[in-house]
């Protein structure tokens, strides 16, 4: 899952920079920020996000109610 973080260039209250720090959507070709997670396996520490859009159509899917 591609992680994406972007520094603002502002300072926190302890003088570190602000850096915002978002996972996108693991479907091909989606930019979205990734709100979902659909599973993990811990042996090869691998997860795959979506994002609500997807996450939708995954739940359609498989009959689930949630993700």
């Amino acid at each position: 899952m591609p992680l994406i973080t972007i520094r603002t260039g502002l300072q926190t209250a302890d003088g570190q920079e602000e850096a915002l720090t978002e996972y996108l959507c693991d479907w091909p070709d989606c930019p979205n920020i990734a709100v979902h997670s659909l599973g993990v396996i811990q042996e090869l520490r691998v997860m795959a996000v979506v994002c609500e859009e997807h996450a939708s159509q995954v739940r359609r899917h498989t009959g689930s109610s949630g993700a």
